[in-house]
């Protein structure tokens, strides 16, 4: 009965400031929905910059953005405002119109990958049996890939490929510049094609806590031998803490920070709009030092989506 997987990593600087998973609606954190409201959108949220990197909100919208490995750089937008505007939204409207409207006229991006999904109902099957979930409305996703090829580049985007709805992976790389050659992507989408189908097959029954289990182990992957360095980063899915020195211009420091997985999420949604997120920790700075988080530190989510909002 599922209908959409996604599994991905949050890879980022461990001292970055960040808040777990919560139904918030990116309200200004210092007064969090003060007549003590849950908000629609269930999503991290990033603390330094704004916005999100992965969400959905009860409509069964659903934004993935990845950044593009490149140099450092400063630009005037956050990324993160791309998650946070498509999840804010209650337009209709054509996947192609949305763009216009959560991108300012005059923003300029560091370099980013962002993946929409927006749902849509399907008429129930004819003369459903009484227990059959096909007497209700089946939810159906539109996408799009969205991308400006590297830091202050124009927009583009275009809709996912047959293939790649099927079985799909986005990651830091360019898009028709090599990006679904890289090791990582290329090994997790052989690995989830094979954790998926038993799923998808009668003949070999999957619970939802062994699949779950299974994308975790997925996104834990890497390569014998460890990465010691950024450029590195396409080789391995799971990226073990990398002490890393940000060269910012008129600063003399040299202290390295620890980029690492810091966060694994998975989502199922089902055909009937039942939703399952899973956010677990990974690797956290304490007391200045990189920690792997254990299997119990995680938050888990379940609920129905409102499709009178679809």
């Amino acid at each position: 009965n599922i209908h959409s997987v996604i599994c991905t990593n949050r890879d980022e600087f461990l001292n970055r400031p960040t808040s777990n998973a919560h139904f918030h609606s990116f309200e200004d954190v210092s007064s969090p929905n003060p007549d003590g409201t849950v908000g629609p959108i269930l999503s991290g949220r990033d603390l330094q910059a704004g916005g999100s990197w992965f969400g959905l909100n009860r409509s069964g919208r659903v934004a993935l953005l990845t950044n593009i490995t490149e140099p450092l750089a400063k630009y005037n937008t956050s990324r993160g405002s791309l998650v946070s505007s498509f999840l804010l939204s209650t337009s209709s409207h054509p996947l192609e119109d949305e763009i216009g409207k959560i991108v300012p006229e005059d923003a300029n991006y560091a370099g980013f990958n962002l993946l929409l999904l927006a749902p849509t109902l399907s008429s129930p099957s004819p003369s459903p049996s009484p227990s059959s979930s096909s007497s209700q409305p089946q939810i159906e996703y539109r996408s799009l890939f969205v991308t400006n090829h590297g830091g202050g580049g124009p927009l583009t985007a275009r809709s996912l490929l047959p293939s790649e709805r099927t079985c799909g992976g986005i990651s830091n790389g360019i898009d028709g510049a090599g990006a679904e050659r890289w090791p990582k992507v290329q090994h997790a989408t052989e690995a989830f094609a094979e954790v998926v189908a038993p799923a998808k097959s009668s003949a070999h029954a999957t619970t939802e806590a062994e699949l779950v289990e299974r994308l975790f182990d997925l996104l834990s992957w890497h390569p014998p031998t460890p990465i010691t360095a950024r450029t590195e980063l396409k080789t391995t899915i799971h990226v073990p803490p990398v002490p890393i020195v940000l060269e910012v211009k008129g600063s003399p420091s040299t202290t390295p920070a620890y980029y690492g997985t810091r966060l694994s999420t998975v989502l199922l949604i089902s055909k009937t709009g039942d939703v399952t997120f899973i956010e677990r920790d990974i690797w956290q700075l304490v007391d200045g030092a990189p920690k792997r988080a254990g299997k119990d530190s995680e938050r888990v989510f379940k609920f129905k989506l409102d499709l009178a909002l679809t």
